[in-house]
């Protein structure tokens, strides 16, 4: 006997995707000879034999109601025949689609995400293009700043070109991240006219707070800016002119499950105050925020001494962080930023992320809240426990790690179209649609190597070695295939700073090095630029259904459109409609498509090709991308 289920397609499963709360879901199978067929129903509440009604020839049928609670709901089948017993369960990588039957129980059942009817994200956030900042390298406004309080910390670089350096920390056992170049708020200011030609709407900074690192993830004080960057009032200019002038919203990233060891809160190296700090006084206010042992040993972030780690669920500290009328994020969001990003989630407690949601969205309604999550959000498990990210009173949004994953693997080759395609449709399947239409589609970001040299076959860190001529110009090539994905693709298209002039680097800190203003790839700013340009004035590629048209072999084509005038959110869309072809190959690619076209779409990129009903053949270059649009 051979059963049959296949979880995108809605003859199997309807609706398909996630689920809000209170919905019905029809699950069928089908099978090619008269079977008892049943569906294991695995919820919060335990495991439940749910019988399936042959409703046609050989198909079985069964209706099961989402609860009023958000959860993972999970199934697979058993069938039995002629005295046999078969089982059915997710395919292998539990990417959903089409399964896999065994002799024997598996356990890695089909996915159902239950999420909170009343879920919303910002519409603001979806429908604009991201560009992350790391501060100290982007641009010097006004001349360097060189604080007097940070002159016995930090070594400055005079030279904007000189290659960053990692010294041994003068207090901790590992490294310092001490080296300043001096990149400022007024430096993002007197660049906003450069990122608003390149179509950006939101920025997003890696954390601005005073702290000992260049990085600033060690924080020293979370309600003040750091000296180098500004001042207070450098940053409301900022949020103001840029929001104003430009139309584009600032984002800060929110570093809350530990501190710096040189802080107003901890204080271990006594630059605070001889008599202040929880790790010099005993009886400070803040001794309760960390976690010691025998005092003074403390537990810190991964073991780097330099972070201490915090006791999010402490009250003092739920207060001064979130809940105090001038905690921190409303004190930010009050200043001008629009929402935050929240460092390593997987290490606050979804109580902490809760509460932060819920007094961000009570200071500014529209403020969006993104977290740093490398893997499948929707069913992540950290410290032993299914996290709750993405049902709706926790995150709006997360970054796109495995989007990032499968462009690389996909143009690199190390798995074809299909591949791609599979894991596409499982974070279709396992998002909510909120979520799935203001991801944060990376490619890179300060910490992972830089996409050009990873495009250009450093497989392994290649510190700051240069791509060969030979490997640059493949380089290029796939980046531009890598933007073109990024640019069309549901979700929030975010730049990290450089990548679209050709930045090159390994891992930290030659991924973070100062921005080339002097020496740009100009062809490859021109190629982002056009992209983003027409991502902005094209309403589908901002809120169009996604839907995979071609997946084999090294191509991908996929279409972007509205289905009766709505988005999937249930917004009015309009007549726009795109299909992206991607070939990673070397030579020319010709595909027929099965599509039928109410109208002619021409291609934009390149204007030589016509789709009509009557010519749906597309003839993709090699390392290449097309476009066509209505």
């Amino acid at each position: 006997m051979e059963i049959f289920h296949n979880s995108y397609d809605i003859k199997y499963r309807k609706p398909s995707g996630a689920v809000p709360t209170g919905e019905e879901i029809k699950i069928s199978v089908k099978t090619d000879l008269p079977a008892n067929v049943t569906m294991r129903l695995f919820t919060p509440d335990g495991e439940k034999a749910v019988p399936m009604e042959r409703v046609s020839d050989f198909w079985y049928s069964a209706k099961i109601q989402a609860g009023d609670t958000p959860c993972l709901i999970w199934y697979d089948f058993i069938a039995e025949a002629e005295g046999e017993i078969f089982y059915y369960s997710n395919s292998d990588g539990a990417l959903g689609g089409i399964g896999t039957q065994t002799s024997y129980p598996v356990a890695n059942s089909y996915q159902i995400t239950v999420y909170d009817k009343n879920f919303s994200t910002p519409q603001w956030f979806g429908d604009k293009i991201m560009y992350q900042i790391f501060p100290d390298r982007f641009y010097v406004g006004d001349g360097i700043n060189l604080p007097e309080d940070k002159q016995n910390k930090a070594f400055f670089h005079f030279d904007w070109h000189e290659k960053p350096f990692i010294d041994r920390h003068p207090f901790e056992n590992g490294p310092a991240y001490n080296d300043f170049y001096g990149g400022n708020l007024k430096g993002i200011i007197e660049k906003l006219p450069y990122l608003k030609e390149l179509g950006v709407g939101v920025l997003y900074l890696n954390p601005i707070f005073e702290a000992y690192s260049n990085h600033r993830y060690d924080t020293g004080d979370y309600k003040k800016i750091d000296s180098i960057l500004g001042t207070e009032e450098d940053f409301k200019e900022l949020c103001s002119v840029a929001n104003e002038k430009y139309d584009i919203r600032i984002i800060l990233d929110g570093v809350f499950s530990h501190t710096g060891a040189d802080s107003i809160y901890f204080n271990k190296y006594g630059f605070y105050g001889e008599n202040s700090g929880a790790y010099k006084d005993y009886n400070s206010p803040y001794r309760s925020w960390f976690q010691f042992g025998n005092y003074p040993d403390y537990a810190s972030w991964w073991g780097c001494s330099n972070l201490p780690n915090v006791n999010e669920m402490e009250n003092s500290y739920l207060d001064y962080i979130l809940r105090d009328e001038n905690s921190v994020i409303k004190k930010w969001l009050s200043a001008g930023a629009s929402g935050w990003r929240l460092d390593v989630a997987d290490e606050l407690p979804d109580e902490f992320i809760e509460i932060l949601r819920r007094e961000a969205k009570s200071e500014k309604e529209d403020a969006v809240i993104i977290g740093e999550v490398w893997e499948d959000a929707s069913n992540k498990t950290a410290y032993g426990k299914l996290r709750n990210y993405l049902m709706g009173a926790e995150l709006d949004s997360v970054m796109n790690y495995p989007f990032r994953d499968g462009v690389i693997s996909f143009l690199t080759g190390y798995g074809d179209a299909d591949a791609f395609n599979r894991q596409v449709m499982s974070q279709l399947e396992n998002y909510p649609m909120p979520v799935v239409y203001s991801l944060m589609n990376i490619l890179g970001t300060h910490d992972t190597m830089r996409i050009k040299s990873i495009m250009g076959g450093f497989g392994e860190d290649c510190g700051d070695k240069k791509l060969s001529s030979q490997m640059e110009e493949m380089a290029v090539k796939r980046v531009m295939l890598a933007s073109f994905m990024q640019m069309t693709f549901y979700g929030v298209p975010c730049i990290y700073y450089g990548d679209e002039v050709g930045m090159e680097g390994g891992k930290d800190p030659y991924n973070r090095a100062t921005y080339p203003w002097r020496c740009v790839d100009t062809e490859l700013r021109e190629w982002y630029k056009k992209l983003a340009e027409i991502r902005n004035n094209t309403l589908c590629l901002k809120r169009g259904y996604f839907i995979p048209l071609y997946a084999k072999g090294d191509v991908y084509v996929y279409l972007r459109c509205f289905k009766d005038g709505k988005d999937p959110l249930g917004r009015a869309g309009d007549e726009s409609l795109c299909i992206c072809a991607i070939n990673r190959g070397e030579s020319y690619q010709e595909i027929e498509l099965t599509f039928d076209f109410n109208s002619q779409l021409k291609e934009i990129l390149y204007g030589e090709q016509i789709l009509t009903n009557q010519n749906k053949t597309i003839n993709i270059p090699p390392n290449g991308v097309l476009l066509f649009m209505k």
